[in-house]
């Protein structure tokens, strides 16, 4: 989230990210094989959602028209995140569940 998004000189295609998502307080109740990463690497704010707005703001304004943006989220996030992208102009919205029939991937069209 520091600095910007100025050294992209042209619109792009495609943004795909697997942000940090974990809420600033659930950190400490993860499983222990988890603190092993780096907070940074995990810690989304206090909601979880502080880079998928950083992602609506800075990078979906760079899309090409029917470019895309797919990003993993975290288990319940898939409202949020969809109300995120939609708000920003994405359509098309899609909930990709993993193996387990979790919400695992968002996606969208600019």
């Amino acid at each position: 989230l520091q600095g910007s998004n100025s050294f992209i000189t042209k619109p792009i295609d495609l943004v795909v990210s697997n942000p940090p998502y974990i809420p600033s307080k659930s950190i400490r109740t993860l499983q222990r094989e988890v603190g092993f990463e780096p907070r940074m690497a995990l810690d989304g704010g206090a909601d979880g959602l502080k880079f998928y707005h950083a992602i609506a703001d800075l990078w979906v304004p760079l899309l090409n028209r029917n470019g895309r943006v797919a990003v993993e989220i975290g288990a319940g996030q898939e409202n949020d995140v969809a109300a995120i992208f939609r708000k920003a102009g994405l359509y098309g919205i899609e909930k990709l569940p993993d193996m387990s029939n979790i919400y695992r991937v968002i996606t969208g069209t600019a």
